[in-house]
């Protein structure tokens, strides 16, 4: 870490970060010398203690404020720098609104003393996905657009409201963060999820992230009635809509029922010229857990519909967002 650190500086500042050995730590507390490595430097002609963090990943801003504090106060000469590899937006905003100084390689670097503060392209603790937000990180962001979340949570809340495991909606928040769209932060035993930005940044800042959650469509023989397969497709959009019914229904289903629901009704055979037929879409969330037994979710419905040259079905398209206010 060190290492990266003086690289970085020089890299941005043009001029080295003079590294002069481990700090006197032999009056410090226990607590702080098990968190951090203190080492003595110089930037631009100023003597700095830099805090490189090993152990931080149960404080909060304001508790590393502290620790930087009671350094200051052995070393009053010195500017104290904390050093580490990673902060999420929510720490990073924290401290700098507390005015610490920080240096993260390769991403920021904020020092108020001496004026600066650099920042490249911050990047979240994980690199972002290639491909846009899993199905899991998907249904939480739109969970949060359709005002099913509150500002604050947790993955073991969102675990038990969406029927993941824990694991599951923590590997889905990691991605969250690393589209900038929530900031996290551990306090005790548990992670807190917070989505700070206002309904339109959240949507418009997502957008570009977010996929069809079809994953096929089927011509299948229609199931038994009773069956709870909600509307989708155009035929959601006519039940949303002024647009007119298609010829043939579309219902849902999740990807994960298919096979079952398929043995079941042979659903997969080979069908009579005069059985009754409809599209199922596959999904790649369970449709029911953001929409309703009779018909899917208006902003699913909006993803999984695709672009098409009919302009009543694009007209009806933008209708679905003005429902929904985005």
């Amino acid at each position: 870490m060190l290492a990266t650190a003086t690289s970085y500086v020089e890299h941005v500042l043009q001029t080295p970060l003079s590294v002069d050995g481990p700090a006197t730590s032999a009056k410090l507390p226990a607590f702080l010398t098990q968190r951090y490595v203190l080492v003595e430097g110089e930037i631009l002609g100023r003597p700095c203690i830099l805090m490189l963090g090993t152990r931080l990943h149960d404080e909060t801003p304001a508790t590393i404020a502290k620790h930087r504090d009671v350094i200051r106060r052995q070393s009053p000469e010195r500017m104290v720098i904390l050093v580490t590899e990673r902060l999420s937006n929510h720490n990073r905003h924290r401290l700098i609104a507390q005015h610490v100084p920080f240096i993260v390689p390769g991403n920021q670097l904020f020092v108020p003393e001496l004026a600066v503060d650099l920042r490249e392209h911050f990047r979240s603790a994980r690199d972002t996905p290639a491909d846009g937000l899993a199905p899991a990180a998907q249904l939480i962001v739109l969970a949060v657009l359709m005002g099913r979340i509150g500002p604050e949570t947790t993955p073991s809340e969102l675990a038990s409201q969406f029927h993941y495991s824990a694991m599951s909606m923590s590997r889905a928040i990691n991605e969250i963060e690393a589209f900038e769209l929530a900031d996290t932060e551990v306090a005790g035993r548990f992670r807190h999820v917070r989505f700070t930005l206002p309904r339109e940044a959240l949507w418009s800042r997502a957008l570009p992230q977010l996929r069809s959650p079809v994953r096929k469509r089927r011509r299948v023989r229609r199931p038994p009635q009773g069956l709870v397969l909600p509307l989708a497709g155009e035929t959601a959009l006519a039940e949303k809509t002024d647009l007119s019914f298609p010829r043939m229904e579309t219902r849902a289903i999740a990807a994960s029922e298919w096979k079952g629901l398929a043995t079941r009704y042979d659903l997969d055979q080979p069908m009579n010229w005069d059985d009754p037929v409809i599209e199922l879409e596959t999904w790649t969330y369970d449709p029911l857990l953001l929409g309703s037994e009779n018909v899917v979710d208006t902003i699913s419905l909006y993803l999984s519909l695709p672009d098409s040259t009919d302009d009543r079905i694009g007209s009806a398209k933008e209708a679905l967002l003005r429902q929904v206010g985005l």
